[in-house]
């Protein structure tokens, strides 16, 4: 995979993960047949950014990336009441274009990758192993009544990767790794 369309997995990613976040928030609040109020301050450009008596749509997002010798991280946030699209900045190293998108591993359980952090060998895929750990961006999206109405953030965390048997990843926060319940993460050495 090219930089380009890992860029592209990234903001596609993001952007589902966002609209699921706006959907579940919905649901669970029961804004249905109870919708939050308007916040009662507003930077409001987009009326919808405010209205939660529906999901609102989610733009494509736009997705930056530059080179950093520090620790790989996505900045994103987004609020809808300024109605511009999500914009996801990152900084990778320099290896990342090697190490994550050409093999695929840009975009792994619906999350964008920042870096592997350790491998294990594994057989069918580009050079002979895969993630076992990985610096991830996870999208967090909610409705703010206090002041922004709908918005999204994205936390950067270190995240075990459980493998299925038909070679599916699935991202595992710490509480989740080493539960008898769960899915099993490669120990790393």
């Amino acid at each position: 995979m090219r930089v380009a369309e890992a860029r592209e997995l990234i903001g596609e990613a993001v952007v589902a993960s966002v609209r699921a976040g706006f959907a579940a928030w919905y649901r669970e609040m029961n804004y249905a047949q109870h919708p939050a109020g308007p916040p009662a301050f507003q930077a409001v450009r987009d009326p919808a950014g405010h209205d939660a008596s529906q999901v609102p749509d989610v733009a494509k997002a736009e997705v930056e990336s530059q080179l950093t010798e520090g620790m790989p991280h996505m900045f994103f946030t987004y609020k809808r009441e300024y109605g511009g699209p999500p914009i996801v900045q990152l900084w990778l190293h320099p290896s990342w274009a090697r190490k994550v998108a050409r093999p695929g591993w840009a975009v792994m359980d619906g999350r964008a990758v920042l870096d592997v952090l350790a491998w294990e060998p594994a057989g069918g895929v580009e050079g002979g192993q895969r993630p076992v750990r990985v610096r991830a961006a996870v999208v967090q999206a909610d409705y703010d009544s206090g002041m922004h109405g709908w918005r999204a953030h994205a936390d950067n965390l270190d995240l075990a990767v459980a493998w299925s048997e038909g070679g599916k990843p699935q991202l595992l926060f710490p509480w989740q790794e080493g539960r008898a319940d769960g899915p099993q993460a490669t120990p790393v050495a």
